[in-house]
């Protein structure tokens, strides 16, 4: 039973989900564009879901062998896809606007602005997300948290992916179909690995039941909030098609994933076994 502090933070989840729905889709819809641009973001965003219907149902089937039900991951990626999603944008807003304040050079505030946000508000944001549904939901094993991590980072990833996509295909200055393929290309170490990691980070950082992992958890936070900063920084640019950096940084978050999936096997046999 949802007691009533529950009832009011699915309230509140709710609320914030709406003002999403608005700022992610219902300003996208509001565009004049033409009905070719319109049959172009189809194809492109179709090229998105080959991608991303297999990943979906990789979540599925991990909740199931984890033994976590679907009202978690539906309920995590509905608030990453469109709670999270604005949120971090704002918070990247606030960011850029403190930053302006110490970095003066323009070129150097623009080679580095992406670095000194997104890391920090969109992981807050999207952990912050997964959390809330937990809460909501009323769950507190590390099962649900590693697929509520995994949720809110798909969700907001799919948000992310389907708006790059979308002013790529309005714009028309470049393929669309070319952005969703680029997107997919980065797609399999990003948001999703992200926000799955640094969750049940945290989670291991404030637990009492698990304080053995504080260590482990504190690794998972620093590691991934790094990861995403070398990403979006200057030190990922580079004119070659071959990227060193690229491979080291898909190596260790893909490694550290493992490590945690490995972590919650372990200890969901354990609470069996019990």
């Amino acid at each position: 039973v949802m007691n009533k502090t529950r009832r009011i933070a699915l309230y509140i989840y709710l609320v914030l989900a709406g003002i999403g729905l608005q700022f992610e889709l219902g300003s996208m819809a509001e565009k004049d564009v033409t009905l070719e641009a319109g049959r172009d973001l189809v194809l492109n965003l179709a090229v998105l879901a080959a991608f991303f219907l297999p990943f979906y149902f990789l979540i599925k089937k991990l909740a199931k062998k984890l033994s976590v039900e679907m009202i978690v991951l539906a309920t995590a990626l509905f608030g990453g896809a469109f709670i999270s999603g604005w949120l971090s944008f704002a918070g990247n807003s606030l960011i850029d606007i403190i930053n302006s304040n110490f970095i003066k050079d323009p070129a150097v505030f623009n080679a580095w602005t992406n670095a000194l946000t997104a890391p920090f508000a969109e992981e807050f944001f999207k952990s912050l997300t997964a959390f809330a549904a937990l809460y909501i939901l009323g769950r507190k094993d590390i099962q649900s948290v590693l697929i509520a991590g995994l949720s809110s980072g798909f969700g907001f990833q799919v948000i992310e992916d389907i708006a790059y996509v979308s002013r790529v295909t309005f714009g028309g200055q470049n393929s669309g179909s070319l952005e969703a393929v680029g997107r997919i290309a980065g797609g399999l170490a990003s948001h999703t690995l992200y926000t799955a990691v640094v969750t049940v980070g945290v989670y291991l950082l404030f637990s009492t039941t698990y304080k053995k992992y504080r260590r482990f958890g504190l690794w998972c936070v620093v590691s991934t909030v790094a990861n995403h900063f070398i990403w979006n920084s200057p030190f990922f640019e580079t004119e070659h098609r071959i990227n060193i950096v690229v491979g080291f940084l898909f190596a260790f978050l893909v490694a550290t994933f493992i490590e945690v999936y490995r972590l919650v096997l372990k200890e969901k046999k354990t609470d069996l076994e019990i």
